[in-house]
């Protein structure tokens, strides 16, 4: 009788341990998904920004959850807003990679974020897709580089200029890393093509008043206004520059499509903007893109190149994740991304082996009466980086 109750308790017990495993189905581990960090700012000064990368990051990944997700598991989001403080984006990708558990982290946006976490990644060693455009002089093996860098996008836009619209620039930026940098290098490429700068200003992050900068421009009587201004500093000073009359072309890295809506149509008119995608892009996988994001979105801003970088990003880590055996493993995560191709709205294009940096498209635009741009050169094929 008690060999008999042992037997039975045995059977019990086995037939309730098979049932918590899943016995005869799929494997409890394969059904978990895949947790990814996302490291922006919904708040701070960089909020408007990095709302965009964030809009477009998670346009992605739920695009990728839709088709089944990567080896049968659902990619899942841990987000995290830094505030627009680079210790503070520090502080949350440590959290996120020893206490979320993540694979990789999707985030960041201005150098000083950014360098802030390359020392966490690193130290971790763990991953961060960096979505935005930025100056160059940087590589890690635990960093892939989502966005432009000058010579995909600086060095063609300041030659072009050079060749129509003539030989006179006037710099301006706000005061940090990312156009203090670029606008040395321009000055590099100026005086390479022969090109003459008349004047170089830069302003505190924020600043809405340009009275004094517009009338140096007026005595410079530059024919480019080369703008690295941010925020709402860059929306204030288009709006400025058209009240006060002047005529000098206004050539920016750092606008695009939902800046130009703040601007207003007129303000805009006839200035040119260097990126790596535009709405007006004509292909399907683009006009598909532009409607889902208007589908998800729903707020009325337009895709730009700061929502194209998101989105790249996450198609990027999402095939990455794919082509890995264990998409749970970061290294093997890491690895995948040598020579990684994908299909994009602004593009096939891929990641460099070398650096670590995305092979990408320049394009030129040139805004019209109505507030929309026009593509007006586009290269011929894909970038490759030289950070």
């Amino acid at each position: 009788m008690k060999k008999r109750f042992c037997a039975l308790l045995l059977a019990g017990v086995t037939a309730f341990s098979c049932l918590l495993a899943g016995c005869g189905g799929q494997k409890s581990s394969e059904a978990e998904p895949v947790k990814i960090g996302l490291l922006y700012s919904l708040s701070g000064v960089t909020s408007v920004s990095e709302k965009q990368l964030y809009d477009g990051t998670k346009l992605a990944i739920d695009s990728i959850n839709k088709s089944g997700g990567v080896h049968g598991r659902k990619i899942e989001t841990v987000f995290a807003d830094y505030a627009s403080d680079p210790a503070k984006a520090a502080d949350k990708a440590r959290k996120l990679i020893l206490d979320d558990k993540v694979t990789a982290i999707i985030g960041t946006c201005s150098s000083s974020a950014r360098k802030a976490v390359k020392l966490v990644v690193e130290k971790y060693h763990s991953l961060l897709i960096y979505p935005q455009s930025y100056e160059g002089q940087e590589q890690s093996k635990n960093i892939i580089y989502v966005g432009c860098i000058p010579n995909q996008q600086a060095e063609i836009f300041v030659g072009w200029l050079l060749k129509n619209t003539g030989k006179k620039f006037f710099l301006i930026g706000c005061d940090f890393v990312y156009p203090r940098v670029e606008n040395k290098l321009a000055k590099q490429y100026l005086a390479a093509g022969g090109g003459e700068v008349v004047g170089e200003e830069y302003v505190p992050y924020g600043s809405t008043d340009f009275s004094s900068v517009l009338n140096k421009i007026r005595t410079s009587q530059p024919n480019v206004v080369y703008s690295e201004l941010t925020g709402d500093s860059n929306v204030a000073f288009y709006k400025q520059y058209n009240a006060y009359g002047l005529k000098s072309t206004i050539a920016s890295l750092t606008t695009n499509e939902t800046v130009l809506q703040s601007i207003g149509a007129g303000a805009s008119k006839d200035s040119y903007i260097c990126v790596d995608y535009f709405k007006s892009i004509d292909n399907p996988l683009n006009k598909k893109f532009v409607q889902q994001y208007a589908d998800s979105v729903k707020d009325g801003t337009q895709p730009s190149y700061a929502v194209m970088g998101g989105y790249n990003s996450g198609l990027f880590l999402g095939a990455a994740l794919k082509k890995a055996n264990d998409p749970a493993n970061t290294q093997q995560v890491i690895d995948a991304f040598k020579g990684l191709k994908i299909e994009s709205p602004s593009g096939s294009i891929s990641v460099d082996p070398s650096n670590n940096h995305a092979c990408l498209y320049c394009r030129i635009g040139k805004v019209d009466g109505s507030g929309a741009v026009r593509v007006i050169y586009q290269s011929e094929k894909p970038i490759a980086p030289k950070p």
